[in-house]
Formats: structure tokens, sequence, C-alpha cells
């Protein structure tokens, strides 16, 4: 007999706890909406009244939404990127989109998540880089492979019409 009080109660309890619910949607802010007889509003719903100051907006169809034929939303571009590199040390010339931080002298501390590549110039001189349209430069951090020579940032101003750019270093 006991055993089988433990199971009802097992039972019972989860579906007294359910049935509770959560209780009546007050308004939370504290104010006040109008009422179906405020509005004109002859449904059960709460309709918040508009000031008459307000301007209507015209709500657009999407249907009615027409691009020009030539219209793309690719806007990206591709450059060519060439390196001329004079030292002597093996390194990797990594290529970012975004600074990070620019300080007052100048020196750029760049976004290490807006790599888009990295150049390996005793490999490759020339690489070609889609880039967005939108961007104004790109960044280039140089590091060797040796301690003999120190890592360096270069700024990419991207305003050539060829869109061809030379990265001497």
């Amino acid at each position: 007999m006991n055993m089988i009080l433990k199971r009802l109660n097992l039972i019972a309890l989860p579906l007294i706890l359910t049935a509770c619910g959560g209780g009546g949607g007050g308004d939370a802010s504290g104010g006040t909406t109008g009422s179906a007889a405020d509005t004109g509003n002859t449904g059960g719903s709460d309709v918040t009244s508009s000031s008459p100051s307000a301007e209507a907006t015209t709500l657009t169809n999407t249907d009615d939404i027409v691009a020009a034929r030539a219209f793309k939303f690719c806007i990206g571009q591709t450059i060519q990127l060439s390196v001329n590199y004079s030292g002597s040390t093996s390194g990797a010339l990594h290529i970012f989109s975004q600074a990070d931080y620019i300080h007052a002298n100048g020196d750029v501390d760049v976004d290490p998540l807006s790599r888009i590549t990295t150049i390996y110039p005793d490999l490759t001189t020339d690489v070609d880089i889609e880039v967005n349209g939108n961007w104004e430069q790109l960044y280039a951090r140089w590091v060797p492979m040796s301690s003999s020579e120190s890592e360096q940032t270069l700024v990419i101003n991207l305003d050539e019409s060829s869109h061809s750019y030379l990265v001497s270093f």
C-alpha cells in the first residue's frame, strides 16, 4: 500500500505542477494600453493608440522591388599583388583586410581574424587576390623566419585603377 501511494505521488506531482501554468499576462512596462472601447477595436486584443502626429509609412510589397538589369550582388574585385622583397631571410607575408588598432605614430595592429592569405616571397612574387570592392586598404604583415630581421606591417591603399599593387620591403 505504501508503494502505491509513492507511485501516485510521483505521477500526480508533475501533473499538478504543469497544470499551474504561468499565470496571466499583464503589462510588464506598467503602462496602459487602450481598450477595445477606446480605440474602436471590437476584437479582444489590446491595441495601443498612436498619436495623430506620427506619419504613416507605406509598406512596399517586395514584388514591387525591381533591380536594374546590370545589378549584381557580387562586390568583389580581383587585384594583382606583386611582392618585391629585398631581404635575405625567408619568411611569410600575411595579408589582412582590417586593422585592429592604429597607434598615434601610425603603427598598425592587424586584426588576426581578418587574414586573407599568406604569401611566401621565396616561392612566388605575384598573387591574384579577390577583395571586397568597398575596402580602402589592405594590411601586409611581414613575419621573418629569423630573429636577425624584425617584423613589419605595411599598409596597401586600394586606390589604383589598374588593380595592380607592388609591396616593396
